[in-house]
C-alpha cells in the first residue's frame, strides 16, 4: 500500500545521497562564485531576510556553503571545486516573489522551498535545470501556469510537488521535457482546462496526485495509461472529468490506489479491471457508474483489494445476492455502497470478507431482517445500514460484535493509509472520510427495526438507533459504554424512564431520546443540562427541572392535591365569576 511517508521517497533518497557523498574534511570550505551570485540574487530578490544569508542582520559567512539549508559538494578528484548540490528552506517564511536566478545553479539536485509563502508565477527554467532532480514547492502561493516557454532540452527531474498552490493551469507539453519524472503531485491548486496528453510521455511515473482541482475533458481520451505501466498510485479525485474508467488503467500491473471520487465518470467498469493484482484501494465514489454486478464481479479478482468505495453510483439497480456469481473479497477491510437506491437485502457475499472492519451500505433501498451473521465477524467495528428497509429485530450476536468496542486500533482503516485527504468539510451520504482512523460505531437508524435494544454493545463511540419502532426500555447497560459521544434513540416507541446510571457517561456530546414515550424525571447531572430540551421532546410522561415551562417538552401531568388550588385556579375562578355577571347584566338590559 501507499502511505503518505512514500511521498518523500524519492527526496529522502536524493538528500540521503547527498548527505553521503558531500562528507568535507573539516575547515575545507570555498563556494563556487557562479553559486555564490545565483545565492545572493535569490536573497536580494525575495522580501525576507534568511538567518545567516547576505542581506540578514546577523553576521554571515562569505562562504555560500556555509550558509543556513545549502550543502555543497565537491566535484571531479580531491581539489575539485565545491558546488551547491542541495538547497533546503522549507518552512522557513520566506515571502516575496520566487526569483529564476536559483536556475544559474547549474549543480544543484535538490531544490526544497515547501511550507513558505513565496508567490507569483514559478519560472519556467526551474524545471529544466541540468542536474535538478527533486523540486518541492508545495503550500506556496504561486500562480499561473506551471511549464512556461517550451523545453529546450531534456530535464532530470525525478520528483515535482507543486501542491497546495494557486496555479490555474498547465501547459499542453509541460511533460515532454520530463522524461525521467516518478513522483509528480499539483493536488490542491485552482488548474483548470484539461490534463495534458504529454503527461503520457513520463513512462517512470510511479506517483500521480492532481486531486482537488477543476480539471475537465474525457479521462480515457486525454490520458494513454498503457505508456505510464509504472503507475502506483493515481488521484484524479474532486474534478470534473468525464467519460468512461479508461480499460488501458489495466496495463498498470503495480497499481496499488486510485482515487477518482467525485468525478462525472459513467459506464461500466472495465472488466480488464481484474487484471489489477496489486490494487489495494479503490474509491470511484460519486459518479455516474452502472452496472454494479459485473463491476464487482471484476473486482473481486483484485486479491488485495483492502477498500472499495462505490458511494453514490448504479442508481436504482438490484443488489447482487447469492446468484450473481460473486464470491467475495478475502481482503477487504472497508467496504462503502451507500446512497446507491440499491434494491434487495444485505448480500451474502459479504460473509467471505473476513477482515472487514468498516460496512457502510446507508442510503439504498434494501429490505428483509438483519442476517445473523453479521455478528461473526472478528474485526468489523464500523456498521452503517441506515436509511433503508430493513425490518425485525436486531440480531443479539451483531450487539455482541467484540470489534465494536473498537479495542484494537491496529485493525482499524484510516484514509491517509492510502495517501488520501479530505478536501470537502461537509458530510456527504455515505461519507466515510475522516482526519484519523474511522471510529468505532453502529448506526441503523431510518429503518422498520422493532422489539428491544440489545442489553450488549460494544464500546462504541456512537450509537444511533433513531426513526425506527423499537420499544421497552433503555438498557441500563448502556452506560457500561464509557467511550460513547453520541446516543440518538429518538423517534421509537420506548418506555419506562431514562437510567439514572447514563449520567456516568462523561464523554457523551449528543443525546436526543425524544417521540418516545419515556416518563420519571431526566438525570439531574451536569452532564444531561448541557442537552437541549428538544433533546426529550415528545415523551408525555418526562420532565427536566431545567426544561420547565419550554413548549417542547411535554411535562408530567401535576399531582391532585393542595396544589389544585393554586394560580391557575384561582385565575379562573375570577374570570369565571365576571363572565357570569357580564351575561347577567346583557340579559336583563
Amino acid at each position: 500500500m501507499l502511505r503518505d511517508s512514500e511521498l518523500s521517497l524519492v527526496t529522502s533518497r536524493s538528500i540521503l545521497i547527498f548527505s553521503l557523498m558531500c562528507q568535507l574534511p573539516h575547515g575545507v570550505w570555498s563556494c563556487a562564485r557562479a553559486d555564490w551570485i545565483a545565492l545572493s540574487s535569490f536573497s536580494n530578490n525575495i522580501d525576507t531576510a534568511i538567518h545567516g544569508w547576505p542581506g540578514a542582520e546577523n553576521q554571515h559567512s562569505d562562504d555560500c556553503c556555509r550558509w543556513l539549508g545549502v550543502r555543497c559538494c565537491r566535484l571531479g578528484a580531491y581539489g575539485g571545486e565545491l558546488r551547491v548540490a542541495s538547497l533546503e528552506l522549507a518552512g522557513r517564511g520566506l515571502t516575496g516573489a520566487l526569483p529564476s536566478a536559483l536556475a544559474g545553479l547549474d549543480e544543484l539536485r535538490v531544490l526544497n522551498l515547501s511550507r513558505n509563502s513565496l508567490h507569483g508565477d514559478l519560472p519556467p527554467e526551474l524545471l529544466h535545470m541540468p542536474r535538478l532532480e527533486v523540486l518541492d514547492l508545495s503550500q506556496n502561493n504561486l500562480t499561473g501556469e506551471l511549464g512556461g516557454a517550451d523545453p529546450s532540452g531534456a530535464s532530470g527531474l525525478v520528483h515535482l510537488d507543486v501542491s497546495s498552490n494557486r496555479l490555474t493551469s498547465l501547459r499542453a507539453g509541460v511533460f515532454l521535457g520530463l522524461p525521467r519524472l516518478r513522483t509528480f503531485s499539483a493536488e490542491s491548486n485552482q488548474l483548470t482546462g484539461v490534463l495534458p496528453g504529454s503527461l503520457s510521455s513520463c513512462s517512470e511515473l510511479e506517483y500521480l496526485n492532481m486531486a482537488n482541482n477543476s480539471l475537465h475533458g474525457n479521462l480515457g481520451s486525454n490520458l494513454n495509461f498503457s505508456r505510464m505501466s509504472r503507475l502506483r498510485a493515481l488521484h484524479l479525485g474532486w474534478n470534473r472529468l468525464s467519460g468512461h474508467l479508461p480499460a488501458s488503467l489495466s496495463r498498470c500491473r503495480d497499481l496499488r490506489v486510485v482515487n477518482l471520487r467525485r468525478n462525472h465518470l459513467s459506464g461500466p467498469v472495465p472488466s480488464d479491471f481484474r487484471r489489477l493484482q496489486a490494487l489495494s484501494f479503490f474509491d470511484i465514489g460519486i459518479n455516474r457508474i452502472t452496472g454494479i454486478a459485473p463491476a464487482l464481479r471484476a473486482l473481486q479478482e483484485c486479491r488485495a483489494l483492502a477498500v472499495l468505495i462505490l458511494t453514490t453510483n448504479f442508481q436504482g439497480e438490484a443488489m447482487p445476492g447469492a446468484g450473481a456469481a460473486i464470491r467475495g473479497f478475502p481482503s477487504l477491510r472497508l467496504l462503502g455502497i451507500a446512497n446507491c437506491a440499491l434494491r434487495g437485502a444485505v448480500p451474502p457475499w459479504l460473509r467471505t470478507s473476513a477482515r472487514l472492519g468498516v460496512l457502510d451500505l446507508s442510503w439504498n433501498r434494501l429490505a428483509g431482517q438483519l442476517p445473523p451473521w453479521l455478528g461473526g465477524f472478528d474485526s468489523l467495528y464500523r456498521i452503517d445500514l441506515s436509511n433503508n428497509e430493513l425490518a425485525g429485530e436486531i440480531p443479539p450476536g451483531l450487539a455482541r460484535l467484540r470489534s465494536l468496542a473498537g479495542s484494537s486500533p491496529g485493525a482499524q482503516v484510516s484514509m491517509s493509509e492510502y495517501g488520501v485527504r479530505l478536501y470537502n468539510w461537509h458530510v456527504d451520504r455515505g461519507q466515510l472520510w475522516y482526519n484519523s482512523n474511522i471510529p468505532p460505531s453502529l448506526d441503523l437508524s431510518r429503518n422498520g427495526l422493532a422489539g428491544a435494544i440489545p442489553p450488549e454493545l460494544g464500546d462504541l463511540r456512537a450509537l444511533n438507533l433513531s426513526w425506527n419502532a423499537l420499544s421497552g426500555p433503555i438498557p441500563a447497560t448502556l452506560a457500561t459504554l464509557s467511550a460513547l459521544q453520541t446516543l440518538d434513540l429518538s423517534h421509537n416507541e420506548l418506555a419506562g424512564e431514562i437510567p439514572a446510571s447514563l449520567a456516568g457517561l462523561t464523554s457523551l456530546s449528543c443525546f436526543d431520546v425524544s417521540h418516545n414515550q419515556l416518563r420519571g424525571p431526566v438525570p439531574a447531572a451536569a452532564q444531561f443540562s448541557t442537552f437541549p430540551c428538544s433533546s426529550f421532546a415528545d415523551n408525555p410522561g418526562l420532565h427536566a427541572e431545567y426544561c420547565d415551562g419550554n413548549p417542547q417538552l411535554v411535562r408530567a401531568p401535576e399531582t391532585v392535591g393542595s396544589d389544585i388550588f393554586g394560580l391557575p385556579f384561582w385565575l379562573g375562578m375570577i374570570f369565571g365569576l365576571y363572565a357570569t355577571m357580564f351575561v347577567h347584566v346583557v340579559v336583563h338590559c
